[in-house]
C-alpha cells in the first residue's frame, strides 16, 4: 500500500472513529459511516460493539480482567446492527497503544499481535448481522506462563471494508473498525515508573528591553514501568542573576500505556534573558485505574536542559547609555581642559603685563646727581684754604 493511500486509509478510520467514539470511548460503540464509492449513491452503516451485558455488570463499557499466568476466561462481544440491511463483518483482536495524540487505538490491520491479542481466541473471524438485530461473539483468552506482571491492553475489533474512491477519483480500500477495549492486568508488583529523554528547549526574546521573552520546551516520556498511568507536569526555571525564576503547570499527561511513549511542547512567558535560561522537568506518575494507589514516595521522573538566552534588547539599552555617558564624559573632560587651558593663558598675560608695567615704572623714576655727573668729586677739608 503506498504512502497516500495509507494517509487516506487512516484519515477515513479516524473519521469512523470519531463518528463512533470507537476505541478511545468507555461508551458502546456505533459508527454512522458514509462511504463513497464509484458507483452512484451513498452508503451508510451503523453498528455498535460492546462487551455481552454480564449478571454482575450488564453496563460495563469495556473488557476488564485482573488475572494470573495460565488462567483462562471466556468472554464475548455484542455486535448490534443498526441499519435496514444485512451487515458483514471481520472481528479480530489486537493490542493497544497510544498514538501521537494521548489516545488509546490499535495496531493497524495486518500487523500481528503479541500481546493481549495474541492471547484471545474468537470463534469465528466473520460475523452477519441481521439488520435491526445484534450477535453475540464468543472468546476465550489465556494469559500464557511467565507473563510479566502489571497491565497489558488490546481490544477486539470489527471491520467492515469496501471499495472507494478518494477526492482524486482513485480507487481506494475503505476500512472502517470499530471495537472495544480489553484491560488485562496480570498479577504481581506494580512499578509506576516514567523516563523522560530528547528535552529540548529554545529561548525568544522581545524588542523591549522592558519585557521578558518566552522559553519553548519539548520533550518525550516513557512509560517504563508495569502500569497504565497518567502524570502530573510540572515546569521549572530556575531564577538566575537577581531574576525570578517561573514555574509551569501543565494538563494532567494522558494515560500512557507500558513501553509506549508521548512527545510534549509546552511554552513558559515572562522569562527573562540571563545569557543562559534552564529548564527542569518533573512528572510525578497518577494511576488512571479506579482503585490504583501509588506510593507517594516514589520518585519523579526529572529532566533539564539549558540554552542560550542573550539579553541583545538589554545589552542594547546598555550600549546606548554606556555610549552617552561617555560622551558626556568626554565633553565636560573636554570644557575642562580648555577652562584649564585658559586659565593658564591668563596667569600668562599677567605675569607679562606684570612684568612690563614694573619695567615701565622703573624706567620712569628719577635718579640722583651723582649718578647723573657720572663720577664722584675730590673735595677739600673744611675749615682751610690753599696757600
Amino acid at each position: 500500500m503506498s504512502a497516500q493511500r495509507w494517509r487516506l486509509w487512516r484519515a477515513l478510520l479516524a473519521v469512523a472513529l470519531a463518528g463512533a467514539g470507537g476505541l478511545v470511548s468507555a461508551q458502546p460503540a456505533a459508527a454512522t459511516v458514509p462511504v463513497h464509492r464509484q458507483a452512484p449513491g451513498d452508503e451508510t452503516l451503523t453498528w455498535s460493539v460492546r462487551p455481552t451485558p454480564a449478571k454482575d455488570n450488564p453496563e460495563r463499557p469495556n473488557f476488564t480482567y485482573d488475572l494470573v499466568p495460565g488462567q483462562r476466561i471466556e468472554d464475548s462481544i455484542r455486535v448490534r446492527n443498526f441499519g435496514d440491511k444485512p451487515l458483514t463483518l471481520t472481528v479480530y483482536a489486537s493490542d493497544a497503544l497510544t498514538t501521537s495524540s494521548g489516545v488509546l487505538d490499535l495496531l493497524p490491520a495486518g500487523r500481528e499481535p503479541t500481546d493481549v491479542g495474541k492471547w484471545i481466541v474468537l470463534d469465528t473471524s466473520a460475523i452477519e448481522v441481521p439488520p435491526k438485530k445484534f450477535v453475540d461473539v464468543p472468546f476465550t483468552m489465556v494469559v500464557p506462563a511467565g507473563t510479566e506482571s502489571g497491565d497489558h491492553t488490546g481490544g477486539i475489533v470489527t471491520s467492515y471494508r469496501s471499495p472507494g474512491i478518494d477526492d482524486q477519483g482513485r480507487a481506494v480500500v475503505v476500512d472502517r473498525r470499530l471495537g472495544t477495549r480489553v484491560y488485562t492486568r496480570v498479577g504481581g508488583a506494580l512499578q509506576p515508573k516514567l523516563e523522560i529523554s530528547n528535552v529540548e528547549i529554545s529561548y525568544t526574546g522581545t524588542g523591549n528591553p522592558l519585557t521578558p521573552g518566552d522559553v519553548r520546551v519539548t520533550y518525550t516520556v516513557t512509560n517504563t514501568g508495569n502500569v497504565r498511568l497518567g502524570a502530573e507536569q510540572l515546569l521549572v526555571v530556575p531564577g538566575r542573576l537577581g531574576f525570578p525564576g517561573r514555574e509551569a503547570v501543565l494538563e494532567q499527561m494522558p494515560e500512557l500505556l507500558p513501553s509506549n511513549s508521548l512527545t510534549f511542547s509546552a511554552d513558559i512567558s515572562d522569562v527573562w534573558p540571563t545569557f543562559r535560561s534552564a529548564v527542569k522537568v518533573e512528572l510525578r506518575p497518577v494511576p488512571t485505574r479506579d482503585g490504583d494507589v501509588f506510593d507517594p514516595s516514589a520518585p519523579q521522573a526529572t529532566a533539564s536542559a539549558a540554552t542560550w538566552s542573550i539579553p541583545w534588547a538589554q545589552l542594547l539599552v546598555l550600549l546606548v547609555v554606556t555610549t552617552a555617558a561617555l560622551w558626556v564624559a568626554w565633553r565636560v573632560r573636554r570644557r575642562r581642559h580648555r577652562k584649564t587651558a585658559v586659565q593658564e593663558q591668563a596667569v600668562q598675560v599677567a605675569a607679562i603685563v606684570k612684568e612690563t608695567v614694573q619695567a615701565v615704572l622703573a624706567a620712569r623714576e628719577p635718579q640722583p646727581a651723582a649718578d647723573r655727573a657720572g663720577g664722584q668729586l675730590d673735595g677739600t677739608p673744611d675749615g682751610g684754604r690753599d696757600t
